[in-house]
């Protein structure tokens, strides 16, 4: 497929003056968005500070591609960050009417689960596949080639948005809600860089749906036809992102949507995994021919449903 979309070129002085334009403007528009949304005087003496600010970023930046560039922009990453600001925006039109969250909020909170998506996401796949990573402790920071949980990355998203949460004095039930959706939508975009990227393959097989990544050597098949597994994740999370809004009304108990929406995911990376096994995903030896994520996904439904039950029964007392 296609895992570097294009390469950003050594600036000319032209390209230059243009970097260091756009970001000045979009430093002196961002403020002054703020200044008006809190109703201040417009203060120059911040605005200058802040066009300086920005105008040293975009000679750095600069001198950066110069030196390094060209700089290829990667699928994977950049769908990740697509991902990500489709789900902020998203959350930022649900709370447009909401007298608890706001969008500093959800701008604040997205960036922290993206932080401790990504750490988490890594931490669990590199403990998980340590034997490897022992013996390439290079390949520990490539997380554009792969090696990403999921199940990580939820654990280390959630930790990071809920401590944030709790110092912003807000209740961590009802923001876990408000992110359910656009963490359905965000994941199923993240999933197409996974597509283009050629990890998270599928097994051999002569369906219909068989895709071929003649290009790619981390396949470890090329030329094969696979099973487009990185496809169904993301038609999986845009189905289950169309539940979640159609029932989020329904469910009166906070944090129940977003219980509801990790064990539907849950259940569907279950299936998912049985066109990875013994490809890109690997088989958990004490529970086999179960792999290690759809023994994960077990866990996880079980211990989510416990939680909700008891919850439920907790708002029914009361």
């Amino acid at each position: 497929m296609h895992p570097i979309l294009f390469e950003v070129p050594r600036p000319t002085s032209w390209g230059t003056a243009l970097i260091i334009t756009i970001l000045v403007a979009l430093g002196l528009g961002l403020e002054l968005r703020e200044q008006r949304r809190t109703e201040m005087p417009v203060d120059t003496i911040r605005l200058t500070v802040i066009a300086l600010f920005s105008a040293l970023l975009g000679v750095i930046f600069s001198l950066g591609l110069r030196r390094w560039g060209p700089v290829p922009v990667r699928a994977w990453g950049t769908m990740l960050m697509l991902g990500f600001t489709a789900g902020m925006l998203w959350a930022i039109r649900d709370v447009r009417d909401d007298n608890q969250f706001d969008t500093d909020y959800i701008i604040d909170v997205t960036l922290a689960i993206l932080v401790g998506a990504i750490v988490g996401a890594r931490l669990l796949s590199v403990a998980l596949n340590w034997g490897h990573y022992a013996g390439t402790p290079s390949e520990l920071l490539r997380v554009w080639a792969g090696g990403l949980s999921f199940h990580g990355g939820l654990a280390g998203g959630f930790l990071g948005g809920a401590l944030l949460t709790v110092r912003r004095g807000l209740s961590v039930p009802r923001a876990m809600d408000l992110m359910a959706p656009p963490i359905a939508l965000g994941y199923a975009i993240t999933r197409i860089g996974c597509f283009l990227n050629g990890c998270c393959y599928g097994a051999p097989t002569e369906s219909v749906f068989a895709v071929t990544f003649n290009k790619l050597a981390n396949t470890g098949v090329p030329g094969i036809d696979l099973h487009p597994t990185q496809l169904y994740a993301a038609a999986a999370s845009v189905l289950i992102f169309g539940i979640l809004l159609a029932v989020r009304q329904r469910v009166k108990v906070n944090g129940h949507l977003f219980g509801w929406y990790v064990m539907i995911y849950s259940g569907a990376r279950f299936i998912i995994e049985q066109f990875r096994r013994n490809a890109s995903a690997e088989v958990f030896r004490p529970l086999a021919p179960l792999t290690i994520a759809q023994t994960g996904s077990i866990a996880i439904i079980i211990i989510v449903a416990a939680l909700m039950a008891v919850s439920h029964a907790r708002a029914k007392r009361q």
